[in-house]
């Protein structure tokens, strides 16, 4: 039992690390390749159904190791009457938005590719669309979710720092 706690920080932090990494790679590198056509069809679709996998694979275990950090040391008090409870609150909506934001903007692309998967489809199969995509159509779809993930990322950032920094 004495090593459930420090595991549930070690795997949160790692998840959002990787997370948040992984979008603002995104943004920051396959987003602008992509744009200018500079990335395969095949290389494109491995970079976005990455980070979908990312984002999927974190959606898991950070509400979990969240939710378990939270009832350790959060009683509703402390979460609803402190600055650090508001950041924590903060945390939770950014990380919500974001998932969605992500979510969101592959499922567009996909949409724009011509082969709209219903949504089950589209949640088992993840984003694959061939080596006839038109790259750089489909990263201008994604890219005001992208962006909008990558500043939400920024801001997450900066809640974990506050949180890590006592206040």
């Amino acid at each position: 039992m004495a090593l459930v706690v420090p595991l549930s920080y070690i795997v949160h932090v790692v998840s959002a690390a990787l997370w948040t990494g992984g979008v603002l790679y995104a943004v920051y590198a396959v987003l602008p390749a992509a744009s200018t056509g500079d990335l395969s069809p095949a290389a494109f679709e491995r970079s976005v159904d990455g980070l979908l996998q990312v984002t999927r694979w974190t959606g898991v275990a950070l509400p979990l190791t969240g939710a378990y950090q939270l009832w350790l040391r959060y009683p509703l008090p402390r979460l609803f009457g402190t600055t650090a409870g508001h950041l924590v609150l903060g945390m939770a909506a950014l990380w919500t938005v974001m998932n969605g934001l992500i979510e969101l903007g592959v499922y567009r692309m996909c949409q724009a590719h011509g082969d709209p998967p219903g949504l089950g489809a589209y949640f088992t199969r993840g984003f694959a669309v061939g080596n006839d995509a038109d790259v750089p159509t489909l990263a201008g779809v994604g890219r005001p979710y992208l962006l909008g993930a990558a500043a939400l990322a920024a801001l997450l950032l900066v809640d974990a720092a506050l949180l890590a920094g006592g206040v």
